[in-house]
């Protein structure tokens, strides 16, 4: 919940100025007046209304991440499908249910990174907190993170032991940042992604890791 001060002519402009700018529908505010203002005499001594307004921001952002969610299906041509909205720590997770999962989900779930990637720039204007809105089709994110994670802090233990740098399988750019955030609570090593366009390898780099020797030249 998000408190604002906003001034205007009148109460009702006040209000109407604040819905207009934010693109809200009155249902997610509540307000009060705090100064009723006043025209004063022929414009002389004239004073703005005054309004503190009660903005349910994470109840917006959950309805309004859910709708522009089903544009983008309707628009890429899915028509059956259901949009679960659940919260994972300061996560918004739209989870979409459909029988065309494995479609929605792509190679490499490539096609669920786009509609990722559209929805981000799509709420990237909207004025709203840091909550994160994060896509899923069945769980499979939810699976396929879990996954990695276990096998890349397992690896990159390993990788202290040896000083080798381990490399993990392309993945798209919604799921390796993840594998990244796990890999920074181990402790002696680096990451970073190698490779182009938005499916990636990443590099799993120990601090003391085990540098080749250059080929002995020989003198003959």
């Amino acid at each position: 919940m998000r408190y604002f001060e906003i001034e205007g002519r009148t109460a009702d402009e006040a209000l109407n100025k604040f819905l207009a700018e934010r693109r809200i529908s009155k249902d997610f505010v509540e307000y009060e007046v705090i100064e009723q203002g006043s025209k004063g005499f022929l414009g002389i001594g004239s004073k703005p209304a005054l309004i503190k307004v009660k903005f349910d921001d994470g109840e917006f952002l959950k309805r309004r991440s859910k709708l522009l969610l089903s544009e983008l299906l309707e628009k890429a041509g899915f028509s059956d499908f259901s949009i679960e909205v659940k919260e994972q720590g300061s996560d918004i997770i739209l989870n979409i249910k459909s029988e065309d999962s494995s479609l929605l989900i792509g190679k490499t779930a490539q096609t669920l990174d786009s509609f990722q990637y559209i929805l981000d720039k799509m709420l990237k204007t909207e004025d709203r907190t840091e909550t994160g809105v994060v896509i899923d089709v069945e769980d499979y994110r939810l699976r396929t993170v879990k996954q990695f994670k276990e096998k890349a802090v397992r690896l990159a233990k390993n990788a202290v032991k040896t000083g080798k740098t381990v490399k993990l399988p392309p993945m798209v750019t919604m799921i390796r940042k993840e594998i990244h955030l796990s890999l920074k609570e181990v402790a002696g090593i680096t990451t970073k992604s190698k490779g182009e366009g938005n499916v990636k390898e990443i590099l799993i780099i120990p601090e003391n890791r085990v540098r080749r020797r250059p080929p002995r030249q020989n003198d003959n």
